[in-house]
């Protein structure tokens, strides 16, 4: 008979060999280099960091001295960090109400990573839950893919004396490597022996977060995870008065302001902001009001027109955000509305054509339940509407979004389509914001407010905009406001359905 130390040897024996055959999978079809298997979320994320900031010190000592491109490829140093996952499909899979961070089927899957600080709380949300759920087989090693010279920060370009001087000699940013074909679900997903872990690879990632930085004027690390997007500098004026406010009330649930050339700002210093100054130095300028692990709000002014609005959503996908909803203005197509009413979109004619390759205007875009429902409780909330009031202000159904600002002068040729689609209100955004939404799993949601009524003779003139602006943004504001709070609340497993993802997907939310 066996002694139990023969069996145990067996078993480490049995363990080992298959922790090798996973590996190999990821060393022949990732190029992965050195991977080592990790046991939890904590190593992983340990592991992470260290070979990122490895990276990163390779391509620092790089830059300044010369003939180092062959030793930095042969040794796969200055590489973005490779994570993979291996795990058994889960048992009672049905009884799983959360959506993500689950396996529906035994697998292989894997990304390259950028940024652990800025993604570490994320990370650790996701791999917790597939440890826990999942016998899990997790490894980090060095990918093959370098890390872009100019994806690093300024301290370490300034040392290059001319950046004419390493194009040459380190890599540089390839639009080819930063697609959205994941997330747009154009991949051959069946023939993929390591099938994607997240939307974004490390490329894509990091050239969002410079583009955060460029447009927003503020560090992707600032952003929080319930965001607000206007068109009006009137709405950041308030959303600054509303920060000030709770920010001298309470420091628990906010902690302090953060605006463009990334200004940290406690109660005591709101008098030093200069929001007031930022539109004029940043195209989309963005605003957070912050709550610990990032909870709070961030407002962004994305200007005017659906280009502006992909372009912002685009960028913001990647930081995974709970959600995001537009607060904006419309044209009011019914007879019974009224300036001031409110329109909450429950569908979307996407008439603007921007996103036309990425995702197929004829593919619904559903309301999200949870985001309805909470803009719908925070309009009774602030504006005390009774259920009478609340059936004749507040409209819900389709938006038609467009890319013509002067859409009045070709009315005749849209009539049509407002009559088909049986249309409540137009404007610019909506339509872009909630189709990003729809492709990147971001829960959406509009509430716009009608401000002219172009078919009945109520053009959006000066003087009448000027009255609605003084009637109305702060109300506005306040329940956008409000229905984030109520979010927060619910918590990430309720607020991110299973209706925004596929059945292939990804396994990180």
């Amino acid at each position: 008979m066996e002694s139990k130390s023969s069996f145990d040897g067996l078993a480490c024996m049995t363990v080992c060999l298959q922790e090798q055959l996973h590996m190999e999978v990821f060393i022949k079809n990732a190029g992965v280099h050195s991977p080592v298997v990790c046991s939890n979320a904590q190593e992983t994320i340990q592991m992470l960091e260290t070979l990122y900031a490895a990276s990163v010190q390779d391509l620092r000592n790089a830059v300044g001295s010369s003939g180092t491109l062959k030793d930095l490829k042969s040794q796969f140093k200055g590489t973005y960090p490779y994570l993979g996952v291996w795990g058994k499909g889960a048992e009672n899979i049905c009884e799983v109400l959360r959506s993500w961070a689950i396996l529906r089927e035994d697998g292989y899957y894997g990304t390259t990573v950028t940024h652990p600080a800025l993604f570490k709380a994320y990370w650790k949300e996701q791999l917790e839950h597939l440890f826990s759920n999942h016998e899990l087989f997790c490894i980090v090693g060095r990918s093959s893919r370098f890390i872009p010279i100019y994806f690093l920060k300024e301290d370490v370009l300034s040392q290059a004396k001319d950046i004419s001087e390493i194009k040459g000699m380190l890599t540089m940013p390839s639009p080819k490597d930063m697609d959205d074909q994941v997330a747009n679900g154009t991949v051959d997903w069946d023939h993929l022996v390591i099938k994607p872990l997240s939307y974004f690879s490390a490329e894509r990632t990091d050239y969002s977060l410079m583009r955060i930085q460029h447009y927003c004027g503020t560090s992707a690390s600032a952003f929080q995870n319930f965001i607000l997007l206007t068109n009006y500098q009137r709405y950041v004026d308030l959303f600054f008065d509303y920060a000030k406010q709770r920010l001298a009330q309470d420091n628990q649930v906010y902690t302090h302001w953060i605006e463009p050339k990334d200004k940290h700002l406690c109660s005591q210093e709101m008098d030093l902001s200069k929001t007031r100054e930022a539109g004029h130095h940043f195209q989309m300028p963005a605003y957070h009001l912050v709550s610990p692990g990032n909870n709070g709000i961030s407002l962004v002014n994305i200007g005017v027109g659906p280009s502006n609005a992909k372009n912002m959503t685009d960028h913001l996908a990647v930081l995974r955000p709970h959600c995001w909803i537009m607060l904006g203005h419309c044209a009011g197509l019914r007879q019974s509305q009224r300036l001031g009413d409110y329109v909450l979109a429950h569908g979307y004619m996407r008439d603007d054509h921007v996103l036309d390759e990425g995702l197929n205007p004829n593919i619904p875009l559903p309301p999200v339940k949870s985001i309805q429902n909470s803009l719908l409780d925070a309009i009774q909330h602030i504006c005390k509407f009774d259920d009478q009031t609340m059936m004749s202000r507040v409209r819900c159904g389709t938006i038609v979004s467009t890319g013509d600002r002067n859409w009045e002068l070709d009315v005749l040729n849209r009539s049509k389509i407002f009559r088909q689609c049986r249309a409540i209100a137009l404007d610019m955004e909506s339509g872009i914001i909630a189709a990003n939404g729809f492709r990147f799993r971001v829960p959406y949601g509009t509430l716009l407010c009608v401000s002219d009524r172009p078919l009945h003779g109520e053009l959006k003139l000066q003087s009448m905009a000027q009255t609605f602006y003084e009637q109305r943004v702060q109300e506005h504001l306040m329940i956008g406001i409000y229905a984030l709070e109520s979010l927060r609340k619910l918590g990430p497993d309720k607020l991110h359905t299973p209706e925004l993802r596929g059945f292939q997907d990804v396994l990180f939310r």
